[in-house]
């Protein structure tokens, strides 16, 4: 197995990370924005992954090897912004309350969100430490390889 592909795999599963990580940061700023640039509430944002294969792989040779650029690598496709209905909460002191006294507030559920940060969390050290443990043995291999 190729060890450097390993490195390769490693960074695109923190770099999906790092966009779940920036869209749940951005969800949790706006929970309660009632209004964006627009007038609309602020709709929720997702992360879209995909499976990608290394730039000189293809499924057939991922199937009957164990190269690391056959293996497949997650990449953030788009991040989309959810339709989802707006909360409606009375709070008829709002500047937003409609004629009712009901606000719309973004769908954004706090505590499921802060669950995602925390398999974000994890999932980033995850990758970190494989990377990690790649380089050490690397870095091991080329140590015993100068002492003959």
């Amino acid at each position: 197995m190729d060890l450097f592909g390993i490195f390769d795999i490693s960074t695109a599963g923190m770099s999906v990370e790092q966009a779940k990580l920036a869209a749940a940061a951005a969800n949790l700023a706006n929970a309660r924005t009632t209004r964006t640039a627009d007038g609309t509430p602020y709709q929720p944002l997702a992360v879209v992954v995909r499976s990608t294969l290394g730039a000189h792989a293809t499924y057939a040779a991922a199937e009957s090897s164990l190269r690391a650029d056959a293996l497949p690598r997650p990449t953030v496709q788009t991040v989309e912004q959810l339709q989802a209905a707006p909360r409606l909460v009375y709070d008829p002191g709002h500047p937003d309350a409609d004629e009712r006294g009901f606000v719309a507030l973004p769908a954004v559920d706090t505590l499921s969100t802060m669950m995602d940060l925390v398999a974000v969390s994890r999932g980033y050290e995850a990758n970190l430490r494989a990377f990690d443990l790649t380089r050490q043995l690397i870095e091991r291999t080329l140590e015993m390889g100068s002492r003959r």
